[in-house]
């Protein structure tokens, strides 16, 4: 991933224009999009086997906002089917599918943000001004893979000396399960915090361990994504960003008046695509080294023979 070679203020910068993008409006535009970028990068950088994993509770947890948003507000013109006294309205249930696409863009782009900013980067960026903070951060973020992983170890491991087989499932042993996990992690964190304490982590200011370095190439980047979020910003505030659920499904008339909607729309699809025209300029950029690479090392006396070579001529 190229923009993953990049300055951590690069990536940090790009994590958080698009999160902020994705949250701030409550547009199904946007949700798509973002959803479709957050997908789509997780596929570039995790492959399409483990992308596709995030689908088993993704696809779940949106149904289960559009059932709770369509059981617990009734408002809407279009009513879909009734049950007793209880209405389900179409923009109810968009409202729902919304709210769960930009959940799950956003679950994609935190699992995005651990495959390119790792904790030694993070310490790197935020050690210095934010030590405590930064250290807490990363330190959370580890600890929901760690987590995941000991807990698989632990359920085989239960599984195992029970003899029960592997599509089993018991409340019991979930709850268990839970427990001896929730003592690790607190035994763990103990076991951190001591081992911080003796290598003197509050003893001052420290230096980063990675040795990170701002060159001109992060320029461009962050220029571009600068640009970008300030074109979709102008148009949000222009009224582009405007999307009405309530009473009916509706696109107000001051966004489509004008250039507000195209430039939010614009600016955003843009910023969302950053990682990926990254990866279209490096690679444009390497077949264009390349073709001179090859042309300098051609032989100059041996270019001028070839069109001797080909008429026949002396040689």
């Amino acid at each position: 991933m190229k923009l993953k070679d990049r300055h951590p203020a690069v990536i940090l910068f790009f994590f958080a224009a698009v999160l902020v993008l994705t949250l701030s409006t409550h547009h199904p535009a946007i949700a798509l999009m973002s959803l479709l970028s957050a997908f789509l990068l997780r596929v570039r950088l995790a492959g399409i086997r483990k992308a596709a994993r995030s689908l088993p509770y993704l696809v779940p947890m949106t149904l289960l906002m559009i059932l709770f948003n369509s059981l617990f507000n009734d408002r809407g013109l279009t009513v879909l089917f009734s049950i007793r006294r209880l209405s389900v309205t179409l923009e109810s249930v968009l409202y729902g599918l919304v709210s769960g696409l930009m959940l799950s863009a956003v679950m994609l782009w935190f699992q995005s943000y651990n495959n390119m900013m790792d904790s030694g980067r993070f310490l790197a960026l935020m050690g210095r001004r934010l030590p405590v903070i930064s250290m807490m951060i990363s330190m959370i973020f580890r600890l929901i893979p760690e987590s995941v992983a000991h807990g698989h170890e632990i359920e085989m491991s239960r599984r195992a000396l029970l003899g029960e087989p592997k599509g089993r499932f018991r409340l019991a042993g979930a709850i268990r399960m839970t427990t001896v996990l929730m003592a690790w992690s607190m035994e763990n964190a103990i076991e951190t915090a001591d081992a911080m304490r003796a290598k003197a982590f509050d003893a001052g200011r420290r230096r980063a361990y990675g040795r990170i370095r701002r060159s001109a190439r992060d320029i461009p980047p962050m220029a571009a994504m600068a640009l970008f979020l300030a074109l979709a910003a102008a148009g949000a505030l222009a009224g582009g960003s405007a999307f009405l659920y309530y009473p009916f499904l509706a696109v107000p008339t001051r966004a489509r008046a004008g250039w507000a909607m195209a430039g939010w729309l614009t600016g955003s699809a843009a910023l969302f695509a950053v990682p990926f025209l990254a990866d279209a300029l490096s690679v444009l950029s390497d077949r264009i080294r390349e073709a001179r690479r090859q042309r300098a090392d051609t032989d100059p006396f041996v270019t001028a023979m070839v069109p001797r070579i080909k008429s026949g001529g002396p040689q």
